[in-house]
């Protein structure tokens, strides 16, 4: 019985985690893009222009299109918050899996003991 909901749980954070997989990349790889790229620097070169149009899936929830309207999809937003709810179940169901060892146990508990204090650390000191 256990090792059936052990396995439920393992399909459930393998499936949430390749459906969102290409979405969580686009709001990554653009969220970094806006980190490190100054804003002047933004409309040079063609990389440049591809990721601000991507970008304005991550700021402003649509694409831009020559010639299209400009304004935030309801059924974009929807799937956004899916995914939020669906990041954080596979979060949780993916420490619950990491806990089920004694062994990796206080492994875990100290990965995730660092995962809070090390970003902590890093914005106190900047």
């Amino acid at each position: 019985m256990r090792n059936n909901w052990i396995q439920r749980l393992r399909q459930i954070h393998l499936w949430l985690g390749v459906f969102f997989s290409p979405l969580l990349l686009l709001f990554i790889v653009t969220g970094w893009w806006q980190t490190f790229v100054p804003d002047d620097a933004r409309d040079q070169g063609s990389f440049n222009s591809v990721m601000a149009k991507f970008s304005k899936i991550h700021t402003d929830q649509y694409f831009s299109q020559t010639g299209a309207s400009h304004h935030p999809s309801e059924l974009f937003k929807i799937l956004v918050a899916c995914m939020a709810v669906a990041l954080i179940v596979t979060i949780l169901l993916g420490l619950a899996l990491a806990c089920q060892t004694l062994r990796r146990f206080w492994w875990t508990v100290l990965a995730l003991f660092l995962g809070i204090l090390v970003p902590a650390l890093a914005l106190y000191f900047s």
